[in-house]
């Protein structure tokens, strides 16, 4: 099981708003969210888009910004086929490579309350840092980075 992590082209847009929009629906719908293909346009532009491969077939997305505070974790979506793998594992200890490498003191999201996704962030190392309107924003303090063991950008779950 080969993983990769790619920049997002904009042959790519399409995928992963749907992906995103399939993944995050019932969420969404919970609490009288309608899904607005402007804003995920818009912020296409605004983040930083990867899209994690597996043996060379595109099953996730993994979208970071610059924050006020840190490196913003902002969307980690991966194929419902492709989940319970380990592979959101391995996206998010690229995550944290990236942030050590640009610099960056600290990893942040925000969750869901009820989404499954939490666990793993906590596994991870994430903390929470602020809940809100059933969200919840949580921290993952990087150590410098002399000490951190940087994981390459191909390899196994």
């Amino acid at each position: 099981m080969e993983l990769e992590l790619r920049p997002a082209e904009e042959i790519d847009l399409a995928f992963c708003e749907s992906l995103n929009r399939g993944n995050m629906s019932r969420y969404l719908a919970d609490r009288a969210i309608d899904w607005d293909p402007e804003r995920f346009l818009r912020s296409w532009t605004d983040f930083e888009n990867f899209i994690i491969q597996l043996d060379g077939q595109d099953i996730g997305l993994l979208r970071l910004t610059p924050e006020q505070h840190g490196l913003g974790l902002r969307d980690l979506q991966i194929l419902p086929t492709h989940q319970n793998r380990g592979i959101g594992s391995w996206a998010v200890g690229q995550a944290k490579t990236i942030a050590t490498s640009r610099g960056f003191q600290r990893l942040q999201l925000r969750v869901y309350d009820d989404n499954p996704a939490k666990r793993l962030y906590a596994r991870m190392g994430f903390q929470p840092d602020l809940e809100v309107a059933g969200a919840v924003q949580m921290v993952y303090e990087l150590p410098p980075n002399n000490l951190f063991k940087p994981r390459p950008l191909r390899g196994s779950a």
